[in-house]
């Protein structure tokens, strides 16, 4: 075997390493604990000035857009700008926004300098506070930043979207105006606002203790409480997808798992076509048993559905390192490294890819990069 083959072979072998702890089990394309259809979890955060901000406060209103971002995401920056200008535009009408910053998990000085003056320099007039501990963060299971949950009144999630792509404003000014009344209901944006999943509160309930125990470690008791909420609401994408994702990782020990994972992404496809981590899982069930152009297939469904998944995006560069394509694998990285820029993992996979490239310095740099982010 070639050096370009050992290469391929050695990045997709740790790319599979890097999807098992990317991938996790989520509803909705930007958050891995909320779908359209759920309350959005509460926060009580602090600005600047060190007031208070309650999620609660926006509760009556009909459209809220909470935009988790950093000042290492360009693409945050983009969008903290362009909410300026719908609030500027719809502010009259209703629309409310909060920026939640999720700079670091330890927020030194220097940061809060660095964002203060972001915040100033963008001449934002909403809300910003700052997500020490990054607690929010967790709460929401945010996968990329940028991420934006829509809410409608009560807190309600209408959508969710992630990375903040061109044509993404254009969807989030149609959902805003379906909520405010000025767009038609009968838009295909407010169709798609509207039908939302809404799960039954014994399901909710069941799904969320059973999240938090897996998210505790805890995932033989989980399962039991996802099977009670998949029982009171079948029709509900998220308990399948994280059965799903629980018997996954069971099938590294018991290869029969890896059916009853099938079957739980596909209930969850069944009951929500769009959704972008059913098919995400259900690629990486076909890539773990070997059946390349099944995952590939479902891959390319998923970021059909959603573009910047990085999930998605890993799977898809593990398909293209193992056929030796290893600059468009390297390319679909970088996506995955802009949307997941605090993730130490990420950077050492960029830092595997780079070395095996022999790209030292650039691979040096990601190495590097990854242990601060271990030692922050």
């Amino acid at each position: 075997m070639g050096r370009k083959g050992k290469a391929a072979k050695a990045l997709a072998s740790l790319l599979l390493f890097v999807i098992g702890l990317y991938a996790a089990p989520k509803a909705a394309a930007a958050f891995k604990n909320v779908q359209g259809g759920m309350e959005a979890p509460a926060f009580r955060l602090k600005d600047a000035a060190g007031n208070e901000v309650s999620l609660d406060a926006f509760r009556k209103e009909k459209a809220v857009l909470v935009v988790f971002w950093a000042t290492w995401s360009g693409r945050s920056l983009a969008e903290l700008k362009d909410v300026q200008k719908l609030l500027a535009e719809m502010e009259a009408k209703g629309l409310k926004a909060v920026a939640v910053n999720v700079e670091h998990e330890h927020m030194t000085d220097e940061d809060l300098r660095a964002i203060k003056d972001k915040v100033g320099e963008l001449k934002l007039t909403y809300p910003v506070v700052f997500d020490s501990g990054l607690e929010t963060f967790r709460s929401y299971g945010v996968v990329a930043v940028p991420s934006t949950a829509i809410l409608g009144e009560g807190g309600v999630v209408r959508s969710a979207v992630n990375g903040y792509p061109t044509f993404v404003l254009a969807e989030i000014r149609e959902q805003v105006e379906v909520l405010l009344g000025i767009r038609k209901p009968e838009t295909a944006v407010a169709a798609k606002a509207d039908t939302a999943h809404k799960p039954t509160r014994q399901a909710l309930l069941n799904y969320n203790l059973g999240r938090r125990l897996y998210a505790s470690g805890m995932a033989d008791k989980a399962e039991p409480k996802l099977k009670t909420a998949v029982g009171a609401d079948p029709n509900w994408a998220a308990p399948h997808v994280l059965l799903g994702d629980i018997y996954l990782a069971k099938a590294r020990k018991d290869p029969k798992k890896a059916e009853e994972a099938k079957k739980e992404f596909e209930a969850a496809i069944a009951a929500d076509k769009g959704n972008v981590v059913a098919r995400t899982g259900l690629a990486r069930v076909y890539w773990n048993a070997g059946a390349a152009a099944d995952a590939e297939k479902e891959v390319g469904e998923a970021l059909s559905i959603s573009g910047s998944y990085p999930p998605a995006l890993m799977l898809k560069a593990a398909v293209l390192a193992r056929k030796g394509n290893l600059p468009e694998a390297d390319n679909l990285i970088r996506s995955a490294l802009e949307l997941s820029g605090r993730d130490p993992e990420a950077h050492a996979l960029a830092g595997r890819v780079y070395e095996e490239a022999g790209e030292l310095q650039k691979a040096a740099g990601m190495y590097r990069k990854a242990w601060q982010l271990i030692g922050e």
